[in-house]
């Protein structure tokens, strides 16, 4: 007798094991795609920005605050929208459809905004005149990056859940390690064959990102269904409308310190990652061209597509937040390490090959230690019944971090840089890099605490407050809540 197929199961979906396979390609082609687009328009546009002579403090306006700014507001407004939208297609790949034209349509202006700003300017003088042609170039840069801004808000509100509503749970920690690696593989590629051409083709590069981006990305959307989710619950007291939903989300995702712990490591990542826009100065200050610095993201990329699956494992067997506690602690002690150049000017050459080693000895390993704080540490740490709602309440603090690095790291650079020169200024960012960890160090090691407290191990039980309910439904004790 022909044994049966096993089925996998999530809500009401279900799969074979050949059409699971077809799901997890048709999703990792579609981060694939993504992660591409998301990794060029922040490596290209700091160079965009500065042949146009625009200071490290408009860079971080219009890279890091400005978009901090609209995530902040937006991402908790889609990310309840979206948990509570209900359509033939599903709740998440509508928000996405939906705005992939429009995100099309500012790649291109991104493409080609330093031609508009020249040409308005040149075309009406009687009402720019006033302004140089450069400064109107950048100022049409921001506003193509603001528009960008607001509208990738929507597929990186949504895209993250949909692999939560799609993917059964016990393969969704391995198919985070590949799509992990997908996305370093996307990166590493990007680094090694295109770069190094950003300086001279970054309008082609642009545009040929939008067109994968809406192609593929879209091809994606249409391959991958949502199942049928029940009707969204009711607020609490059966209350309504937009201030009952303000009200429970503020008390059940911002009430307790338990949680504030995992939000402030998160934010202490996102300070250290706002200077990171500048890294490709302080290579050129240091004599590397691109192509070097291409190759060196490859070599990086590469390293951290190999450890990354290791760092999971080890999350798997000792728990995340001691993963991610040994990640921070060893990023401190590597932090000094990267001030040598302060203190020592080799030839170009020999900075190439020590950043080489430093990266793939102690860079890549550390980073992927501390990369499985997101989402792994929130997927064991959030509730699992309200967790894109957590996941929208840690991205809204992280971009409040954000709109604050943002300008503080280029105003920081810019008073180096008058009282000490570029290159002194540059080689100072591991200073940045240093106190920012420290409060991720220090929040982590509050949120271990506060999860022994909660259970540990054996028997953790994520608070909800304001209500009864624990994970899985099982109840909370009102003094254990109070404890935190």
């Amino acid at each position: 007798m022909t044994e049966a197929p096993k089925v996998y199961q999530t809500g009401t979906l279900t799969y074979t094991k050949g059409a699971l396979a077809v799901l997890c390609i048709w999703l990792l082609w579609g981060d694939f795609c993504f992660q591409l687009m998301e990794t060029i328009v922040p490596s290209i546009m700091p160079l965009k920005f500065k042949a146009m002579g625009a200071s490290n403090t408009i860079m971080g306006l219009f890279i890091t605050t400005i978009p901090g700014i609209i995530n902040t507001i937006c991402n908790p407004i889609i990310s309840v929208k979206s948990d509570r939208y209900r359509s033939r297609w599903g709740r998440r790949i509508p928000f996405i459809i939906a705005t992939m034209p429009f995100l099309l349509v500012c790649l291109l202006g991104l493409g080609f905004s330093d031609k508009i700003g020249f040409w308005l300017h040149a075309h009406f003088a009687g009402f720019l005149g006033r302004f140089s042609p450069t400064a109107v170039a950048i100022a049409i840069m921001g506003t193509c990056m603001t528009l960008f801004s607001f509208f990738n808000i929507f597929v990186n509100s949504v895209f993250w859940y949909l692999f939560n509503d799609v993917v059964p749970e016990q393969f969704l920690a391995r198919f985070m390690s590949w799509f992990r690696m997908v996305s370093m593989g996307a990166m590493a590629l990007y680094n090694l064959f295109v770069f190094k051409h950003a300086d001279t083709h970054s309008a082609e590069i642009l545009i040929g990102a939008g067109i994968l981006y809406f192609v593929g990305f879209g091809v994606m959307c249409f391959n991958v269904k949502e199942g049928q989710y029940p009707p969204p619950p009711d607020y609490e007291d059966g209350q309504t409308g937009p201030l009952a939903a303000i009200k429970a989300y503020g008390r059940e995702c911002l009430s307790s310190s338990h949680y504030w712990y995992l939000f402030l490591a998160n934010v202490g990542i996102v300070i250290a990652y706002s200077a990171s826009m500048f890294t490709i100065f302080l290579y050129q200050s240091l004599g590397l061209t691109l192509e070097m610095a291409g190759w060196l993201a490859f070599a990086f990329n590469c390293s951290g597509a190999v450890v990354i699956p290791i760092s999971g494992w080890l999350a798997d067997r000792y728990h995340p937040v001691r993963i991610v506690m040994v990640g921070a602690i060893l990023q401190i002690l590597a932090c000094p390490i990267y001030m040598v150049w302060l203190f020592w000017q080799p030839s170009p050459q020999v900075v190439f090959y020590l950043y080489l080693a430093l990266g793939i000895c102690l860079g890549s390993p550390i980073a992927a230690l501390i990369a499985v704080i997101d989402p792994a540490l929130g997927m064991r740490i959030y509730p699992r019944e309200r967790y894109g709602q957590f996941c929208s309440a840690n991205s809204m603090l992280r971009s409040l971090g954000g709109i604050v690095a943002g300008v503080l790291v280029g105003v920081y650079l810019d008073i180096l840089t008058a009282r000490w020169g570029a290159r002194t200024a540059y080689c100072c960012l591991p200073f940045w890099n240093l106190s920012a960890h420290c409060l991720m160090l220090f929040s982590i090691v509050k949120l271990y605490r506060s999860w022994k407290r909660y259970g540990g191990d054996d028997a953790y039980v994520p608070p909800i407050p304001g209500t009864l309910e624990g994970k899985n439904g099982s109840p909370v004790p009102a003094a254990r809540e109070s404890a935190s």
